[in-house]
């Protein structure tokens, strides 16, 4: 008797562990799928004909190494910033990669960024605002 009421207790505290961690390793994965859909979110800024703005750059094409998460003055030549937005490819100028550190990398056919080696996406320049 002692045995079967000792195996019962073991196994309700088994189970009971067992739906404690299930509940945390939900919550967890909860919480990594909210990071996640947040950060994806986070960093995307639509313009308002719904493209992508990636970074704001100088529209010189000698200066296009020029990069910025915000609008603003290029500090070589002073000119105002422009937006470098992902767009179709009927109103593109180039093809792209799609990181702020690699504004400088444009090209005219479609392919990957030599640097990171992501897909190019095609782009173009816009005056913001």
């Amino acid at each position: 008797m002692r045995i079967i009421l000792m195996s019962m207790l073991l196994s309700g505290l088994l189970i009971a562990c067992g739906d404690q961690k299930a509940k945390e390793t939900h919550s967890e994965m909860k919480g990594h799928d909210e990071m996640t859909s947040h950060s994806e979110t986070s960093g995307e800024t639509m313009t308002m004909d719904g493209e992508k703005l990636i970074y704001y750059t100088c529209p010189m094409e000698s200066h296009k190494h020029i990069h910025s998460r915000e609008a603003g003055s290029c500090p070589e030549c002073g000119m105002a910033l422009v937006q470098g937005v992902v767009t179709t490819e009927d109103k593109m100028e180039y093809y792209g990669c799609p990181m702020l550190i690699h504004s400088h990398i444009r090209e005219t056919e479609p392919g990957r960024c030599v640097e990171c080696k992501m897909e190019l996406k095609p782009m173009r320049l816009k005056a913001a605002g």
